[in-house]
């Protein structure tokens, strides 16, 4: 029996007082005895094997502090003992109390001690003479060794034991040694990867697998945009239907309206002449409109398109998470940086700022106002504005040319930005309007362009779905 299983055999039974050390060995009562400085089958996990003596030392000190423990380790009477350590302690000694069967430190070696059965007696025989070389797939016990001796290369060795014979090379015959078991090998054997380690994936970032989203959104906008225009020119551009009879009657009308009368794809009657002079104020009217520069073309149902470059509101209040000072780095880069911080590193407060959008977008960057004077924006400012990051306080929309909430959310995408681990209660007003909260961490700084590309693109959704003709 290995000495391991004699000290564990031992614990169990509570039979510590049984153990004693004598001279160079230790004696387990009268039925074993084993040198103290042997190797048991418990591995450490910096690698070595403990020593017999070690382990009896520990158990019988097992309830002192592990800085205790040392101590008196140190202080033995025999110099270099070696120690358990911390790690160790716990499986260690619930495998010698038997709390627990087994462990994976414990090596599985060959039997040894007094009561080790005797190996088998291998006898060998040599034939140089025969070059020829026998191998058995049957043998129980093959040994393998290297072939560094050219003088030795073709001699041939049988082994003889008492269960059968057994063929093999060699080169040194004072080796003796043969290779473990197929089953020793398979004991020690240990799993690098299974289902569950398959499924991970460390040091994968999936942000192009986002990126490719996007950008497949933003092409079908922009088809979704070029056949919008392409439908409306062919409708602008398509020709009347001209209702005229013949060419007698083109030439009537042409005589009476003028020869310079477009075909106004109506039937002709003889009290349209009267229209005269209504269709040529109309038509001098219309060309004085066109060469008026910077003047937006109206649309089919006679309202104005606005034009220009998108604008975001932000709060003008200093205590706020977002204003006009943080506003291009938290939007513009992803990076969330307190107002007071930037307010000290400017000279004067911004009446605008202008940010160039790249968060979400492949091709060009697309440029935002960001402003925190509405009293300050014209009515032709107003259809310009896309958003706005709110306090969750009433004032805040004091004079905007909008009569209630209601009214401003459903033309102006509203956003209220709060860190994380704020209460509720700063939100319990902003709840009741159509209004997109985003937290962000007050510490994890990495978060940051997670909040931002959230942002924009509940806005780019916002914007597709009011059919906006502002370019975002």
């Amino acid at each position: 029996m290995d000495p391991l299983s004699v000290l564990r055999d031992y614990t169990i039974r509570g039979d510590l007082e049984g153990i004693r050390i004598v001279g160079e060995d230790i004696h387990f009562g009268e039925d074993y005895k084993f040198p103290s400085n042997i190797e048991t089958a418990y591995r450490s996990k910096q690698g070595s094997l403990y020593t017999l003596e070690c382990l009896v030392f520990f158990l019988k000190n097992a309830h002192l502090k592990h800085t205790e423990y040392m101590q008196q380790a140190r202080a033995h009477k025999f110099q270099k003992l070696q120690t358990v350590i911390y790690t160790d302690r716990k499986p260690l000694l619930d495998y010698l109390e038997g709390k627990i069967s087994t462990t994976d430190a414990i090596e599985l070696v060959a039997p040894a001690g007094p009561h080790a059965p005797p190996e088998k007696p291998i006898k060998r025989h040599w034939d140089e003479a025969d070059h020829v070389e026998e191998y058995r797939p049957e043998d129980p016990i093959l040994g393998f060794y290297d072939n560094n001796n050219n003088n030795n290369s073709n001699k041939r060795i049988r082994i003889d034991t008492e269960d059968g014979d057994m063929v093999g090379s060699e080169i040194d015959p004072n080796i003796t040694e043969m290779v473990p078991q197929i089953d020793l090998i398979r004991a020690k054997e240990r799993p690098l990867k299974d289902r569950e380690t398959l499924l991970e994936c460390p040091n994968k970032n999936f942000q192009s697998v986002l990126t490719i989203a996007n950008k497949r959104d933003d092409d079908r906008r922009r088809s979704e945009d070029q056949q919008r225009k392409e439908h409306d020119r062919s409708n602008l551009n398509t020709p009347t239907k001209n209702h005229y009879g013949n060419t007698e009657e083109r030439r009537f009308w042409k005589n009476h309206l003028g020869a310079d009368t477009p075909d106004l794809g109506t039937y002709p009657t003889p009290s349209y002449t009267g229209q005269r002079d209504f269709m040529k104020t109309n038509t001098a009217l219309g060309s004085q409109r066109a060469q008026v520069p910077g003047t937006p073309r109206a649309s089919f149902g006679g309202k104005v398109k606005p034009e220009g470059t998108p604008i975001i509101l932000v709060p003008s209040a200093f205590q706020t998470l977002l204003n006009i000072y943080n506003a291009r780095d938290f939007l513009e880069d992803g990076v969330y940086v307190a107002p007071d911080v930037k307010a000290k590193q400017m000279a004067k407060k911004p009446e605008c700022v202008t940010i160039q959008r790249k968060i979400g977008r492949e091709k060009a960057p697309v440029a935002y106002e960001i402003r925190d004077k509405p009293s300050a924006l014209a009515p032709s400012d107003w259809e310009r504005v896309v958003s706005v990051f709110v306090l969750g306080k009433e004032w805040q929309f004091k004079d905007w040319p909008f009569k209630d909430h209601v009214e401003i959310f459903s033309k102006i995408m509203g956003f209220y930005l709060r860190f994380e681990d704020d209460s509720l209660e700063s939100v319990k007003t902003v709840k009741q309007w159509n209004v997109k909260i985003i937290s962000i961490s007050k510490h994890k700084r990495h978060q940051d362009k997670t909040a931002a590309l959230d942002i924009w693109d509940k806005l780019d959704r916002f914007l597709r779905s009011q059919r906006c003709s502002l370019v975002f």
